[in-house]
């Protein structure tokens, strides 16, 4: 049983044509593409005479056969026919598509201070702060060190007073 899915969406592009084809079945499903080498004129490797050709198969552990076929003509067909089947991909919050200030540890907030007031000082863009498990208390979940991290609300509103988040990741 796979851990992850897949959306099998096959594009043919020819010439000035391109096709699609949908595999709507959420089974496992294996797809094998092979692709036969042209033939040339000779030996030697001359030009080819005839272009090789592409199949796939298809094959899904259960469920019923569900394929559509995307005509095209071109790319962008292709993908407005596909939207038009599974709706459009919402755009993903602004911050995210920035820079991650990302490392294993920081060692209290007075580091993760540090580290912002760098970025701030050098004139370093970046959007988010994540932290690792070690801001915890002994590594359990939605738990923090009350130590290295006694006043993490704070810590977190100063950053966000910056237009900054922070992304705790336990």
């Amino acid at each position: 049983m796979a851990l992850y899915g897949g959306v099998p969406l096959l594009l043919a592009h020819a010439g000035n044509r391109t096709t699609g084809l949908l595999w709507f079945n959420p089974s496992e499903t294996f797809v094998d593409i092979s692709r036969e080498a042209p033939s040339s004129s000779s030996w030697l490797g001359g030009t080819p005479t005839t272009g090789g050709s592409t199949t796939s198969f298809w094959m899904s552990e259960s469920g019923v056969v569900d394929v559509m076929l995307l005509p095209g003509p071109s790319p962008l067909g292709i993908f407005a026919q596909y939207a038009a089947l599974t709706g459009y991909t919402p755009l993903p919050p602004i911050f995210s598509l920035g820079y991650h200030q990302c490392r294993w540890n920081y060692n209290d907030e007075a580091d993760v201070r540090y580290v912002h007031g760098q970025f701030e000082e050098l004139d370093l863009p970046y959007d988010v702060l994540w932290l690792d498990i070690e801001h915890t208390n002994g590594k359990r979940y939605f738990t923090w060190d009350d130590f290295k991290f006694p006043e993490p609300e704070k810590m977190q509103q100063e950053l966000a007073a910056t237009g900054r988040k922070m992304v705790c990741c336990a």
